[in-house]
């Protein structure tokens, strides 16, 4: 077995224990792997299984993600758990845990197939079919033997412990609280069958520690069903003695937090579920009694498969909304959801750009009070103005005199020319032509129902014929003023039908620039211009451009002034996601680069690494020099604030809101400004919690000869500088 091997095996066998609660966490997966030995025979039965079944997707090739995320894992270390918990330790069940897992195995994929056909997860279901299957074959098998360790449980304890253990035992197993409580208690530590309070108790505090959200879920879940038993007359015992109240802790946990982003409408289904939730566990009790079987956790996975499955059905996205990317932390997916709102809450696929060159002025936006009305209000007019604000040279009377007349009129996007319209004389300054409203214009099918309409061209200027293909920046005709156009200027709109003069759409342009009357220059990435910005395309700056080129297999190397050294290398991993990862730690920051701007998506690692201080300081570049460029963005919470200073914050993220980030860069030239060789990028990064300042971090990152030289750390307490090492040419 290699080293890479070996750590991907250990590393699927802590997530296969943490999998069990939707988790990553490794001090929670070590919490639960202890947990499983308060009964070592449980914990050893549990730990076997887990060996095998990876030790299986591994030698078999099977995905290395899936074997390395526990998914293969959990499901037979439950299948284990019960085993143990069932049986005496002998000889033949070990080998019974052995096919077990074997079976689970199967079982797993099976699951697998059959589910994400549909966009499902196969949850704990391979377990439930599993040992079911076990339980009715070993009937048979009259070498195993019935555990009776719950008998003399006393007497193990004593002879693990001594009197120690056992007094440990008599006390929580005691404790004057209520009934209520106790039996939440000992349904948490029945998910891992572990049937008693203590158990229960830690596994709370663990899950607390983990994740807030998973907690509060928990409790909900649990009190409702306790609740609703009690409103319907249902028999209590089982949930104190059967111990299927997991069934509504997982539930509440999945639906809450995990498949849908923790918000009220999450909480409310999750609270809704469980009333169909208990009705779903007393029906298959009953029908699977005569067979001598439990239920375990198929009620858990019958109503939230099927209640995720409602959701592939909508029409449209409503609340609650589904966890895109899952980090499988509650707390993870609200912040990225949040922050992903605003980052991206008008991306498009198709990226639309100015149909212009150079700066222009936009005297009417969208809903503009003179032509921008009712269904024609999500369109733009530009026209060049001077220094003083006129559009115009001299007095104005003649064509010529406009600054924007003639001026080329470029492709928004890669397209087809799906209609034109030409040889509509300009008109006089002041006078329109109502008959022709639209003037002579070209219109272009960018695919998926997205059309753009460029109007009031120069009569004779039109450069392209119908079906022809354009590539974006392509030259098209030339500004002019035909139609419905007193002055020259250029009309822009997109529309979803292929028809000159179809009612607008509203969509926005991918990367511009815009500056605002006596403001700075700001980047505007997916978002719509405004009537009376000055804008225009962003233009990339080859030293920013290829500093930011992380193509598949660069390697980054850093000399920090402690003496430390730090190794990157840039892939892609199989959804074709790039990403930076660090040798050293482990760490990895995700990115995009569209040519136009730089930004991460992601990070998955430990804080406050080399790593996450370059994503924190480059966390959303303009890949253009523009003086008084500042380009802003939010970072998710999680980025900035550990865990043990966002506890209020985390448990009530999903109703109220009081801590943001922001980030702020801005650039700075360091020799000639029209084309700069030589860099500087200034990032901070703020938390501001209510009213009151966070941490703040400020970067500077050094860009010469093509690339980033180096990169300065400032966080209020130290200055950490790296600069890039120089490999010399093989």
């Amino acid at each position: 077995m290699t080293q890479n091997t070996g750590k991907l095996y250990l590393t699927a066998i802590a997530n296969s224990y943490s999998m069990v609660f939707f988790s990553l966490d490794k001090w929670f997966a070590a919490v639960v792997l202890l947990l499983t030995f308060l009964d070592p025979v449980v914990g050893f039965a549990g730990l076997l299984s887990v060996l095998v079944v990876n030790g299986l997707a591994l030698w078999l090739g099977m995905n290395q993600d899936m074997v390395r995320l526990g998914d293969y894992g959990f499901n037979a270390l439950l299948v284990g758990l019960g085993l143990g918990a069932f049986y005496q330790l002998n000889a033949p069940l070990i080998a019974l845990i052995v096919f077990a897992a074997v079976i689970t195995f199967f079982l797993t994929v099976l699951s697998l197939g059959v589910l994400t056909k549909y966009g499902l997860s196969y949850l704990s279901l391979p377990f439930v079919l599993a040992l079911w299957t076990l339980m009715l074959a070993s009937r048979s098998f009259e070498s195993l033997g019935v555990s009776e360790r719950g008998v003399y449980l006393l007497n193990e304890l004593y002879s693990v412990g001594d009197h120690y253990l056992v007094n440990t035992y008599h006390y929580f197993n005691e404790l004057a609280i209520p009934l209520s409580l106790k039996t939440y208690f000992r349904s948490l530590g029945a998910i891992l069958f572990q049937f008693n309070t203590l158990s229960g108790m830690v596994l709370a505090v663990a899950l607390l520690f983990y994740s807030r959200i998973a907690f509060s879920l928990s409790l909900l879940g649990f009190f409702a069903a306790y609740w609703f038993y009690q409103l319907i007359g249902a028999d209590m015992n089982a949930l104190n003695y059967n111990y299927v109240g997991f069934n509504f802790i997982l539930s509440a946990i999945a639906v809450g937090g995990f498949y849908l982003v923790p918000s009220v409408w999450s909480y409310l289904w999750a609270l809704l579920l469980i009333p169909v939730l208990a009705i779903v566990t007393s029906s298959v009790g009953m029908l699977l009694a005569p067979f001598g079987l439990g239920v375990y956790s198929l009620p858990f996975n019958l109503v939230v498969l099927g209640f995720l499955y409602v959701l592939k059905w909508r029409a449209r996205p409503v609340k609650p909304e589904e966890v895109p990317l899952q980090t499988f932390s509650p707390e993870k997916n609200k912040y990225r959801y949040l922050s992903d709102q605003e980052r991206f809450r008008h991306f498009r696929t198709i990226p639309i750009s100015l149909p212009v060159m150079g700066e222009w002025f936009i005297n009417q936006g969208h809903d503009g009070a003179i032509t921008h009305r009712a269904e024609w209000g999500q369109a733009w007019d530009f026209v060049l103005t001077d220094e003083q604000g006129k559009q115009f040279a001299g007095e104005g009377r003649r064509l010529e005199d406009y600054y924007c007349y003639g001026k080329p009129v470029i492709a928004p996007a890669d397209g087809r020319v799906a209609e034109i319209m030409d040889q509509i004389e300009d008109n006089p300054i002041g006078e329109t032509n109502l008959q022709q409203n639209w003037g002579n214009s070209i219109l272009i099918d960018h695919g998926f129902s997205l059309y753009s309409q460029l109007s009031h061209l120069r009569p004779g200027s039109i450069k392209v014929n119908k079906g022809d293909t354009v590539k974006k920046g392509q030259l098209l005709a030339q500004v002019g003023s035909t139609g419905r156009s007193p002055e020259p200027h250029l009309h822009f709109q997109l529309q979803a039908t292929p028809y000159i003069g179809a009612p607008t759409l509203a969509y926005p342009i991918s990367s511009y620039l815009a500056r605002p009357a006596d403001d700075g220059t700001v980047f505007h990435f997916f978002d719509y211009p405004r009537e009376g910005e000055l804008v225009q395309n962003l233009t990339p700056t080859d030293q920013l451009k290829y500093a930011f080129y992380f193509v598949p297999g660069k390697t980054i190397d850093w000399q920090l002034d402690d003496g430390r050294t730090a190794h990157w290398e840039c892939l892609t991993d199989p959804l074709n996601q790039s990403y930076i990862q660090c040798r050293e730690s482990g760490a990895k920051a995700y990115f995009n680069n569209n040519g136009a701007v730089h930004y991460f998506t992601g990070y998955l690692g430990k804080r406050g690494t080399l790593l996450h201080h370059f994503m924190l300081a480059n966390y959303k570049v303009a890949l253009a020099y523009q003086p008084g460029l500042m380009v802003t963005d939010v970072i998710p919470i999680d980025q900035l604030a550990p865990a043990s200073r966002r506890w209020g914050q985390d448990l009530l993220s999903p109703f109220l809101r009081w801590m943001h980030t922001h980030y702020t860069l801005h650039y700075d030239q360091l020799d000639k400004e029209m084309r700069p060789e030589h860099l500087a990028l200034r990032a901070e990064v703020s938390l501001r919690k209510g009213r009151r300042n966070g941490p703040t971090y400020r970067y500077e990152s050094d860009i010469a000869n093509y690339r980033i030289n180096s990169f300065t750390v400032e966080d209020g307490k130290r200055t950490i500088r790296a600069k890039a090492i120089d490999h010399a040419p093989e």
